[in-house]
This record gives C-alpha cells, structure tokens and sequence, in this order.
C-alpha cells in the first residue's frame, strides 16, 4: 500500500494479487485533508479502480491505481475539488 499528498487530499493506493490467474487488480481510496479535521473524510471509498484489467506487476497495478485517482480528482466528482 502507497500512500500520496495531493493538495488537500490523501489518496491511498494499493493492489491485490488475483488468485485464479496471478495477475494484479488495482485499488484506491481518497480522503480529504481538513486542518481541523482529526479524521479524514473520504471522498472515495477505498474500491477497485480500473475495473475489468489484469496488471502484470504489482507495481503497475498501483501506477494504474494512481492514474485513476488522479482522474476521478480532475474529473470533479468531489464536490470540494476547485473549490477555494
């Protein structure tokens, strides 16, 4: 599990390792990172986040884990992202 600081989220990544096949499967969470807040809320639970691919590597899965929490944070859906 990796754990990254962007802005004012903390966005958790990490992958599992797929029995039947070996390959990798990819997830993430996202929490946001209130100053007064002693726990974090989550904007995304932590689920899988590139549905339906194998990765080859552990490392990969967690770059496509990274790649799609970086999108979901760009595409809006937290109602605090752009917010000032």
């Amino acid at each position: 599990m990796h754990t990254e600081k962007l802005g004012r989220f903390e966005v958790e990544l990490s992958a599992r390792q797929l029995i039947h096949n070996g390959g990798w499967a990819a997830f993430a969470a996202i929490r946001t990172l209130a100053a007064a807040a002693d726990d974090p809320a989550a904007v995304l639970s932590r689920q899988l986040v590139v549905d339906e691919t194998v990765f080859a590597s552990e490392a990969a899965a967690i770059a496509g884990a990274r790649e799609a929490a970086l999108a979901f944070l760009r595409s809006g859906n937290s109602p605090s992202v752009g917010a000032s």
